[in-house]
């Protein structure tokens, strides 16, 4: 038997949105007292108030941090161009560099508009697993085909190598030879090219 109260918060909010209208109208036909009626509403009303809460918050937090991650990346890019050039400077010194903090290695930065993530397709029973190495990209976009074909379909995006591809064969003791490639994303978009072409025959 199940719960009448839903789990999903979603639900719950539209059940308490109903209750609280329905038992100002039946409430007492039921044999509830004004006090208590409007104690179920109040209480309707506050889970509702807080799920809205919970939920502007949730969003709120989530467009701070993709605004918090753009800065960063944009300003450091900025920031070490200009790093660059005053090291490069004839009036730099260590003394200097010590006082401003930009002593340290200078690590390159990746032009993503002309980079491949490199993966590479393992055989496991009942899987593929396919490794890859972010190199600064937030994770991948994994997608496939059966050799021969034309057409990529995605499989998911994944932050952390490896992905498992658990696809059953589409026709049973029949082997399949899948072709995979990825496209490395940042901020939810695809940034890269397309890696090269990694091939794996799964048996099952």
């Amino acid at each position: 038997m199940s719960d009448f109260i839903p789990g999903k918060e979603a639900d719950k909010r539209e059940w308490c949105n109903n209750l609280k209208t329905e038992v100002g109208i039946n409430g007492a036909t039921l044999g509830l007292s004004a006090t208590e009626i409007t104690d179920v509403q109040s209480t309707c009303t506050d889970i509702v108030t807080k799920i809205d809460a919970s939920n502007a918050a949730q969003t709120a937090a989530k467009t701070a941090k993709t605004a918090k991650d753009t800065s960063i990346a944009t300003g450091e890019k900025k920031l070490r161009l200009v790093v660059k050039k005053m090291k490069s400077s004839t009036g730099y010194t260590e003394t200097l560099g010590t006082k401003l903090r930009i002593i340290g290695d200078d690590p390159t930065i990746t032009d993503y508009t002309t980079y491949k993530p490199t993966i590479k397709a393992t055989v496991m029973p009942a899987r593929v697993r396919i490794d890859f190495v972010k190199d600064g990209l937030d994770g991948v976009n994994i997608y496939a085909r059966l050799k021969g074909q034309s057409t990529w379909v995605k499989l998911a995006y994944d932050s952390y190598s490896p992905y498992e591809d658990t696809r059953p064969l589409a026709v049973a003791n029949t082997p399949e030879h899948r072709e995979y490639m990825a496209i490395g994303v940042i901020h939810d978009e695809e940034v890269t090219q397309q890696s090269d072409i990694i091939e794996a025959v799964f048996g099952g």
